[in-house]
């Protein structure tokens, strides 16, 4: 299992050392979530169930994380896909997230195409490393329903 933890995190790392999206030079970084964008261009609701997910998986609160997700929910993390709720949770953010001690800084929220939000994080690994990325997600019933993870700059 370590070996498979290891193994996962050289990819992230080199996944991230691919990524070809260039920074957003226009989100500042900032502990203070609710300066990220004007509250009226993104529906309260989508901010509410952003915020709901940064709270949870802070606290690392697995139960609270979850009820964030539709049960069907589809995550795409940079390309490994988890079909439904139990694999979201069970093989990835539970072990790569919540049980490596992972925390998400929120940058930005903005509105995305068709109706879905587009959080922007850093994400400090928990083992003294860095991400940033995007989650592109569409909402059902106040959950995220599908998502799309990528890393920016």
């Amino acid at each position: 299992m370590q070996v498979l933890r290891l193994a996962l995190c050289a990819l992230v790392v080199l996944l991230s050392a691919c990524a070809t999206a260039p920074p957003d030079s226009s989100a500042a970084p900032t502990s203070a979530p609710s300066a990220s964008v004007p509250s009226a261009s993104v529906p309260a609701e989508h901010r509410a169930l952003v915020d709901r997910f940064v709270a949870a998986i802070n606290a690392g609160d697995a139960g609270r994380v979850a009820e964030t997700f539709t049960r069907d929910a589809r995550f795409d993390s940079v390309g490994r896909i988890y079909e439904g709720r139990t694999q979201i949770m069970d093989r990835f953010l539970g072990p790569e997230v919540i049980e490596a001690g992972g925390r998400y800084t929120l940058r930005g929220v903005r509105p995305g195409a068709a109706g879905r939000v587009v959080a922007e994080y850093d994400f400090a690994t928990g083992h003294g490393g860095s991400e940033h990325f995007t989650y592109d997600c569409a909402v059902e019933d106040t959950r995220f329903a599908d998502c799309v993870g990528r890393y920016v700059g």
